[in-house]
């Protein structure tokens, strides 16, 4: 690990994931992070859970749209 890191320039990268509750049985999970570029890069996904397992997840490209998709009804 440590030479991977001494091998980027020695900057290591700050991921900060996020989960937010949505319903009973849909999380949504966000990372954050910046690149060897400078670039903020986002990521998001929607998981559905149940019975304490997560059955799917659905990533998005934007906040919005993993919320809408967490808050969509669901058929079936």
């Amino acid at each position: 690990m440590q030479f991977q890191i001494d091998k980027r320039g020695g900057r290591r990268r700050a991921v900060r994931p996020e989960f937010t509750v949505v319903g009973a049985d849909r999380i949504i999970g966000s990372t954050v992070w910046v690149d060897e570029d400078g670039r903020r890069i986002e990521r998001y996904q929607v998981l559905t859970i149940r019975e304490d397992k997560i059955v799917d997840i659905q990533g998005c490209e934007t906040k919005r749209e993993a919320e809408r998709f967490a808050t969509r009804r669901r058929t079936g």
